[in-house]
């Protein structure tokens, strides 16, 4: 899979800038909120978790079903907002499994070469317009979405063992710990998104991330880990103190006090 990346990075060459510049901001800033705050809009958040996953799950399985797509991604977006605790398990346990299934597949993942070549589309001094673009992700996701079930095949029962322990492992302590489970999450999902984002930023200007990153995988981790570990504590901190304010103040509650407190000036 490494090598359908460096591909893609030299494909993104000649892309319209638009096709990276935009959704490369838009992912860096969603990503900063996320990995810094998400944990304080955690409904909202879990409502948007919630219905992208449904739409993408079930594009997969009925891509031709619109009726089906959208409503698969009402039902997740209310079932994220409303069973936050449990939406928020779930959501922790998939995210160790994917974490886990990268690493105890990556020999698998790193040998699959994929099948798109750079001078499919158009003259390789061309710059390629914005369907052509598109075209070119489109095949990139599909030659990464085969390396994924490449690699899959290729595992040892024990190493799908290993994976489902660590998920199972993670989304017990989603249920049993709602507000480390959430800040986690929501850790993880900002740290993704913001090296994402960053990672089509530079590839527009040729600075071959990809090729940086697989020389020094260690740092990268390193830093990948040492974000997601500060943005947990940063949003436990803050965020849940925001939290437990909230409760005391609550309207039940404020209307109990004013009522005590009319009650003692009566007397």
């Amino acid at each position: 899979m490494v090598d359908i990346l460096k591909n893609f990075e030299q494909m993104a060459g000649r892309f319209s800038p638009l096709v990276l510049v935009g959704p490369g901001l838009a992912i860096t800033v969603l990503g900063l909120f996320v990995w810094l705050g998400g944990l304080g809009f955690r409904r909202a958040l879990l409502a948007l978790v919630g219905a992208v996953a449904g739409g993408f799950c079930t594009l997969l399985v009925a891509p031709r079903s619109a009726a089906i797509i959208v409503l698969a991604t009402l039902v997740l977006a209310f079932v994220g907002a409303i069973f936050q605790r449990l939406f928020t398990a779930v959501l922790l346990g998939a995210l160790s499994f994917a974490i886990t299934f990268g690493v105890v597949a990556w020999p698998f993942l790193r040998e699959y070469r994929g099948s798109l070549v750079s001078g499919e589309i158009g003259r390789n001094d061309e710059i390629l317009t914005v369907r052509e673009s598109v075209e070119v992700i489109h095949m990139t996701g599909l030659d990464l979405a085969d390396g994924i079930h490449y690699a899959g095949r290729q595992l040892a029962p024990l190493n799908w063992a290993v994976a489902a322990a660590v998920s199972a492992g993670l989304l017990t302590i989603g249920l049993l710990f709602r507000h480390l489970g959430g800040a986690l999450s929501c850790s993880t999902i900002g740290t993704g998104l913001i090296f994402a984002g960053l990672v089509l930023l530079v590839t527009l200007k040729g600075s071959g991330p990809v090729a940086r990153m697989q020389n020094q995988a260690a740092l990268y981790a390193l830093v990948f880990i040492g974000m997601i570990g500060f943005g947990t504590l940063e949003q436990l901190v803050l965020c849940s103190h925001a939290d437990r304010k909230q409760e005391k103040t609550s309207p039940k509650q404020q209307s109990n006090s004013k009522k005590t407190r009319e009650g003692w000036r009566n007397r």
